[in-house]
């Protein structure tokens, strides 16, 4: 396993919005009956025509998706796949950290929150422990690896000219060149790479870097999102 995640730092990092795909770090303490940052509060819901993934960080929850209602832990890697209906509960006696990724991040159908067709209600998210595998899910939206660095090795320089990407370090300390930017990414952070911007990342630690990568594989939003206010 990996060093203890401080939630009020960790729920701190960047919102991750785009055309192609939005997400955050959840925070669930065990003193409140929600995500205490998620300004929607508690709307049980699905995603028309998107996917989501869910990587529970820290702590376990109790998630109901489709027709399956389970309890999962630190570690656990949830695809979770269109139009199906999902709600969340604690379990336990931790805080818990959820990372979130949707794509598409469609404008005007980021949630469907009542109406819900029967067929939201069977089925299930495909389900891996990333400290127990290497092959993580992907389907048509999302292509999700876990990659392993050894010392002093490097990925090349990636340019995705239609795919986002985003990348959540397990364990070790990415060195990530971003254009013409460049530092460490540590344990439990994250960073959301757009299209058209080349980067590239490196293993200058003295053990293993362990990263997961989500390239969001739609590349043409039909309902993308623009700024707000229009």
């Amino acid at each position: 396993m990996t060093a203890e995640i401080n939630y009020q730092a960790w729920m701190n990092q960047q919102l991750i919005w785009g055309e192609r795909a939005r997400g955050r770090g959840l925070v669930w303490t065990t003193d409140s009956d929600w995500f205490i940052n998620d300004p929607l509060g508690h709307k049980p819901h699905l995603h028309e025509d998107a996917s989501e993934v869910l990587f529970l960080a820290r702590g376990s929850m109790e998630i109901e998706i489709g027709g399956t209602k389970a309890v999962y832990r630190a570690g656990d890697f949830l695809l979770v796949p269109p139009d199906k209906y999902h709600d969340y509960r604690l379990a336990g006696d931790e805080h818990v950290c959820l990372f979130v990724v949707v794509a598409p991040n469609h404008k005007y159908a980021r949630w469907k929150t009542s109406d819900f067709p029967p067929e939201a209600h069977q089925g299930s998210a495909t389900l891996v422990n990333v400290y127990e595998t290497d092959d993580l899910p992907s389907n048509e939206h999302f292509l999700c690896q876990k990659i392993t660095l050894a010392s002093g090795e490097s990925d090349p320089v990636t340019y995705c000219e239609l795919q986002d990407r985003i990348i959540y370090v397990l364990s070790g300390t990415a060195h990530l060149s971003l254009n013409t930017l460049s530092g460490p990414l540590a344990e439990h952070q994250y960073q959301y790479l757009p299209a058209t911007c080349p980067h590239q990342i490196i293993n200058r630690g003295y053990r293993p870097l362990i990263y997961i990568s989500l390239t969001i594989t739609d590349p043409v939003t039909a309902h993308g999102t623009e700024p707000d206010g229009d």
